[in-house]
């Protein structure tokens, strides 16, 4: 599996080909302005702490433990709604993220899981239906993850904003947060992450409940 280079925006991307990947993607001014700016802050000056690790072994896992704690106090702030944007809580703005995710659906990817929450969204896709047959070099026509986003956000933000009656406004914040799947056992535990998120946010009693919780069948 290639490593693709990575894309920087306020996050690092590291684009494994093929790969499948938990992703997670929020309205605009959908977190506290100063609590962005603090969370920004730590993250930047853990990734620093980081890089004076000489052991490559011992950098590679300190910078997942970061990320994954950032996304932890990212998604816990985002789970209690304490501010900001919330469209995604009407079902017909909803059905507009759910229709693009299904859209690329055994085309750039096969769609494993998501959840919608009222103001961000998880899900995980896995892009292994690109493989190419060697295992090694992506075909010319391959589209990574950042390619498949842009698709996503883009299309779901347009009819989002149709049916809220706005124009010239943000829909999405531009940058999403992602995590390479690294083996099963990471796999299923992001499965069961995406199904409980709406339980733990006192959404439903049961994720069966969540109307727009979706997980792919060889997971039930």
């Amino acid at each position: 599996m290639n490593l693709k280079p990575e894309y920087t925006r306020f996050l690092p991307h590291y684009h494994h080909q093929h790969a499948t990947f938990f992703v997670t993607f929020r309205l605009y001014n959908s977190l506290p302005k100063a609590f962005s700016v603090k969370l920004g802050q730590w993250y930047q000056e853990e990734l620093a702490k980081c890089e004076l690790i000489k052991d490559l072994t011992q950098k590679a896992t300190m910078k997942y433990l970061a990320q994954r704690s950032f996304f932890k106090k990212m998604d816990d702030v985002l789970d209690s709604c304490i501010g900001g944007s919330d469209f995604l809580k009407i079902p017909t703005v909803a059905r507009c993220v759910t229709e693009q995710l299904d859209r690329f659906d055994q085309e750039l990817y096969e769609l494993l899981a998501y959840s919608i929450m009222p103001n961000h969204v998880h899900t995980l896709l896995d892009f292994s239906i690109q493989h190419s047959g060697n295992g090694e070099t992506a075909p010319n026509w391959y589209r990574n993850l950042d390619y498949a986003m842009f698709r996503i956000k883009g299309a779901s933000a347009r009819y989002a904003n149709q049916h809220l009656n706005r124009t010239g406004q943000h829909f999405w914040q531009p940058e999403y947060h992602n995590r390479y799947i690294r083996n099963n056992d990471h796999l299923l535990s992001a499965v069961d992450y995406i199904k409980q998120n709406p339980v733990s946010a006192g959404l439903c009693k049961h994720w069966h409940d969540h109307p727009f919780t979706w997980i792919n069948k060889k997971f039930w």
